[in-house]
């Protein structure tokens, strides 16, 4: 349900157990079932938890009595360096939730009242976990094929952005708030966190156009402001499965990523894997219009949102290339190493070609 990570560089995506060979449905390993009745206070006689995600975490779906009530994520602390992050995340989450403006889950503490348990497997490495309650819903990629105007939908995944960096401008962190930040090196840096896009198999002038594209948009990033009003706290995974539909209700989920960037990190984001199909112009165009009821995005803007959209697409290549169950799946993970040249070749041609 969420990003992934480099195989083997959290311990999740292993073929090794705890999780490695689970496939989705599984019911979660005796160590981590009996470790969230626990922190809880779920009945383990009436709670079933099973998965319904791998990546850089792993996500289950908590049932008490055969009734979803929640969900709850485990990831290595590594991934985020530490449980701050994670306190910081849930910071932010409840601040959202108490302002009301964007549907988010309603952070479950847990019976002692903190916000984060660590879980300890069979050979004694630590697992953190954070519960949030069940949303009702399907995610947006999946509404979208049939929808009757999925512009309407795109425009209002724009709004939500804008409403999403409005709050973060606004919001007053705690003094101990800890994100990571989501500059160049980290989508596409030599410890790029999903991975190398190098890793790819790509014939070597596909390899020389992607370098080409990649420099120009670094230039371009290069120059970038980072004053308050374009840069700050960020979702930095705001693409359609990561929002759940459920009639009217649109509802923001997986903030494990937020961290601080350029505010139109969230545009790039919004187009993961798609960047290269016929309609992705037509989805950034509506995502904008949809962000400029709330909130001006300028030509600058475009200019850094197209760079970074460039970027994000080389993160995601080297997501796919590195961790066979990272990415999407079918015929959509078979064409993102001849989609990227094709999204490159258009960057180069037209700096602005998303959004012009």
């Amino acid at each position: 349900m969420t990003t992934d990570d480099t195989l083997g560089s959290t311990g999740l995506a292993d073929p090794d157990p705890p999780f490695g060979l689970l496939p989705v449905g599984a019911p979660a390993p005796r160590w981590l079932h009996a470790a969230l009745c626990d922190a809880w206070g779920w009945d383990p006689v009436r709670t079933a938890v099973d998965l319904v995600g791998l990546s850089h975490n792993a996500t289950f779906r908590v049932r008490v009595g055969a009734v979803p009530v929640a969900m709850t994520r485990v990831a290595h602390p590594a991934y985020m360096e530490d449980t701050a992050a994670a306190e910081s995340e849930i910071a932010w989450l409840r601040a959202l939730a108490v302002d009301g403006t964007v549907r988010v889950p309603t952070v479950v503490p847990t019976v002692d009242g903190s916000g984060v348990a660590m879980a300890t497997d069979d050979r004694e490495r630590h697992w953190m976990c954070l519960t949030t309650t069940f949303t009702p819903g399907l995610p947006l990629d999946e509404v979208l094929p049939t929808a009757p105007d999925p512009a309407a939908l795109h425009r209002r995944v724009g709004r939500t952005a804008a409403l999403l960096h409005d709050h973060a401008l606004a919001f007053h962190r705690p003094r101990d708030f800890v994100r990571p930040t989501w500059e160049p090196a980290d989508l596409v840096g030599p410890d790029s966190r999903w991975g190398p896009w190098e890793a790819a198999a790509l014939p070597d002038a596909d390899r020389a156009l992607l370098l080409r594209a990649r420099a120009a948009a670094l230039a371009v990033l290069d120059d970038a402001s980072r004053a308050p009003d374009v840069w700050g706290l960020v979702h930095a995974d705001l693409r359609p499965g990561n929002l759940l539909v459920d009639g009217d209700d649109l509802t923001v989920i997986d903030f494990d990523d937020c961290g601080f960037s350029w505010f139109v990190l969230d545009l790039a984001a919004a187009l993961s894997y798609v960047e290269h199909l016929p309609d992705a112009p037509d989805r950034a165009r509506a995502w904008a219009e949809g962000y400029q009821e709330v909130r001006p995005l300028t030509a600058t803007d475009q200019r850094i949102a197209c760079a970074l959209s460039m970027l994000r697409r080389l993160q995601l290549l080297g997501r796919t290339a590195t961790d066979p169950r990272g990415g999407p799946s079918g015929a959509l993970r078979a064409e993102q190493p001849a989609g990227t040249v094709l999204v490159a070749e258009r960057y180069l041609a037209s700096p602005t070609w998303l959004l012009t």
